[in-house]
């Protein structure tokens, strides 16, 4: 509950923050999934979730926050925090290179399981065909370090809405998985925008060694929906 008025009180700030930061840009979410996946892995069950995110630019860097709370029961929550910074370096017209490094903090519901910190750092090839990236990540409490690369395209379908097809493979040191997912939104009023997405997943987690994860996803199907405002 605690985490909940946590998030509660960041969006308020974001109205006020937003009034005096034109080179702000932020936003709240809303909705529910049936799980909520970090890394390949997943953490909940089927649940509401609620997330803000918050970003800037400063001299060419972006610098960025964001959390996510899962109220998992009245009095547990299950949340996600992100800071980061990022910048890209044009090649040339329609071909930059992004550099970021992230800090998670991963705050578990899961009965047993510990709390723990991520630190990595992503690299992609943004252009106008499709994105490709490698994640390389190392989580201090978990022991566990792997990387991640991937393929994404956002496009536009005719102004109508926004089409995001992801595929993923990933490997650490316990487990490994692989996704595809599929991400459609539509904004509207410059603010308001839905959101849904649909993904495969499967792994190979150990529920019977690890405790970080509450199933093993078999070719499983995940989904999520909700509401985004957009500051």
């Amino acid at each position: 509950m605690k985490r909940i008025l946590t998030l509660l009180s960041l969006v308020i700030s974001l109205f006020a923050t937003k009034a005096f930061a034109e080179n702000l840009k932020a936003s709240t979410e809303a909705g529910y999934t049936t799980h909520y996946i970090v890394n390949g892995v997943a953490r909940t069950e089927a649940q509401a979730f609620g997330g803000v995110n918050i970003g800037a630019t400063y001299f060419g860097v972006d610098a960025y926050l964001g959390a996510t709370i899962i109220p998992v029961s009245s009095a547990l929550d299950e949340s996600h925090w992100t800071a980061g910074v990022g910048k890209g370096f044009k090649i040339v017209d329609g071909v930059t290179v992004r550099l970021d490094g992230q800090a998670f903090r991963h705050l578990t519901a899961i009965p047993g399981a510990p709390n723990s910190t991520e630190v990595a750092g992503i690299i992609s090839l943004e252009n106008i065909v499709a994105t490709p990236y490698l994640k390389g990540s190392h989580d201090l409490d978990l022991d566990q370090t792997g990387y991640v690369v991937g393929l994404k395209r956002p496009t536009d379908v005719f102004g109508w809405f926004t089409v995001t097809p992801l595929v993923e493979y990933g490997k650490f040191t316990d487990y490994d998985f692989k996704t595809a997912k599929l991400t459609v939104s539509k904004l509207l009023f410059n603010h308001l925008e839905p959101f849904a997405e649909v993904g495969y997943y499967d792994n190979n987690f150990g529920v019977n060694k690890y405790n970080f994860a509450i199933k093993e996803l078999n070719d499983s199907v995940v989904a999520l929906g909700g509401i985004r405002w957009n500051f």
